[in-house]
This record gives structure tokens, C-alpha cells and sequence, in this order.
């Protein structure tokens, strides 16, 4: 893939991500605090389908900015993904999910389980990322 097609499909990625996560995040501040002047409850699309289309988003996103990159800037790109766009949103989305199929409104409480995993995968892999020696420096110690 050539560079100008890479930046361009990151920028349309990136700007159509940022227009997902506003709505989904007044949609967030609704739930905690309903009289904040960000909040929103109507937001014209399922708060469930934006997670998901947040993370799918966000993946590609990581994944075209780690082509190319040694094993240790991946790490840390995608351990950063993961906890900053991915875990909230894809817990949220799975705790809904996992509700409507249960048929239990309070199934949704698995997202309380779901997001503390989700980061703490994405903290190891940032770790990994940050401590990781360099393959440059094992082959010029052996």
C-alpha cells in the first residue's frame, strides 16, 4: 500500500471515528450524570452498535499504524489502543449484548468484568512494549 493511500485512509478512519466516540460519550455522561449540559440520551444510533463500531474502527486504525514498525512499537501502539478506544467501548457493547441475550437487564453488569480484563491486556501489552529489549541489542551482545 502506498503511503498517500495510507494517510489518506487513516484520516478518513480517524475522522470518522472521532464522530462515533462524541455521541457515544454523551451518551456515557447521560448515564452517570443526567443533567450535564454534554449529556445526551438521544443519540440516533444504538449505544451497543457505536462500541462495536468504535473498536472496529480503532483496530484498523492501530493496525495501519503499526505496519511497518518493529515488534516493540506495536506493543506499545496496540497496548495503547487497547486501553484508551477499545476496552470501554467493546465491554460496554459486550455487557449489552450478553444482556439482550440473557434476557436480564442486570446481565449487563458483566461489563464491570469484561473492562477491567480488557485493559489490564491492553497495560500488559504497553508493558511488554516499554520493557522489551531491543532484538538490535541481543544480537550485538551474543
Amino acid at each position: 500500500m502506498s503511503k498517500k493511500i495510507r494517510i489518506v485512509l487513516l484520516s478518513v478512519l480517524t475522522i470518522s471515528l472521532i464522530f462515533l466516540v462524541i455521541p457515544w460519550l454523551r451518551f456515557l455522561v447521560f448515564i452517570v450524570f443526567p443533567d450535564n449540559f454534554f449529556a445526551q440520551k438521544n443519540i440516533n444510533i444504538s449505544p451497543k452498535t457505536l462500541g462495536y463500531l468504535i473498536t472496529l474502527l480503532t483496530v484498523l486504525i492501530a493496525y495501519l499504524l503499526s505496519r511497518g514498525k518493529p515488534k516493540k512499537g506495536k506493543y506499545k501502539l496496540w497496548g495503547i489502543a487497547i486501553m484508551l478506544l477499545i476496552s470501554l467501548p467493546l465491554a460496554y457493547s459486550i455487557g449489552i449484548t450478553y444482556a439482550e441475550i440473557a434476557g436480564n437487564p442486570w446481565a449487563a453488569l458483566m461489563t464491570f468484568y469484561a473492562f477491567p480484563i480488557i485493559f489490564s491486556i491492553g497495560l500488559i501489552m504497553l508493558l511488554i512494549g516499554v520493557f522489551k529489549k531491543d532484538e538490535a541489542i541481543k544480537t550485538c551482545a551474543v
